[in-house]
């Protein structure tokens, strides 16, 4: 319902104030953490979002956090350059294309690190439970079936098993997916991979 929804995006909000505030200054152990040039970069970016979302229309409203990563993000990291706060030793030796790495780490058996594995895994899957329900009754207005159910945890065990192959922990279905499906009802697959690609 609107009212668990509104009370879950808005804690999920207030627990995430001090991170923004923190990439604000400058990031968490930053040596010129709240300088001016920290507080100039970042109110470009807060401003950016607030004046379109108030200059936005209909449902372009909801792009302005959208329009601030992709159009603010790319202008503040021009005016960091121009300021002289961006570092780029770290790319010296990389490549502009980089495939990853199969297996970067040494296979081990451990069973403390092989039970955590498992847990944050139960976790992920009841998540993909709760998204493929939500993504049925609010995108496609019914129950979701079990063949549903169990093709979303089987694709959640493959995908997970094959980031391990890449040294990745298992990945999450993204809850974020299920608003914006309730939002716009698009629930086809070729339009979703569109979006992912």
């Amino acid at each position: 319902s609107p009212i668990v929804a509104a009370s879950v995006v808005t804690s999920i909000g207030f627990s995430l104030l001090s991170v923004g505030a923190s990439s604000f200054g400058g990031g968490s152990g930053s040596e010129n953490f709240g300088s001016a040039t920290n507080w100039i970069l970042g109110t470009i970016t807060l401003l950016s979002c607030i004046i379109f979302n108030i200059l936005a229309k209909s449902y372009f409203k909801q792009l302005s956090v959208l329009f601030g990563l992709i159009v603010v993000n790319h202008t503040a990291n021009i005016v960091a350059v121009i300021m002289g706060v961006v570092d780029f030793s770290s790319l010296s030796g990389t490549s502009i294309v980089a495939v990853p790495s199969l297996m970067p780490f040494k296979p081990e058996f451990n069973a403390n690190a092989i039970f955590s594995v498992i847990l944050i895994f139960l976790v992920s899957a009841t998540e993909t439970i709760g998204d493929t329900s939500a993504l049925a009754a609010s995108g496609l207005n019914r129950d979701v079936t079990t063949k549903e159910t169990s093709g979303s945890i089987a694709c959640d065990g493959f995908i997970s098993a094959l980031s391990s192959v890449f040294g990745c922990l298992p990945i999450t279905s993204f809850s974020q997916n299920v608003g914006l499906i309730a939002m716009t009802k698009v629930v086809n697959r070729y339009a979703i991979a569109a979006g992912a690609i």
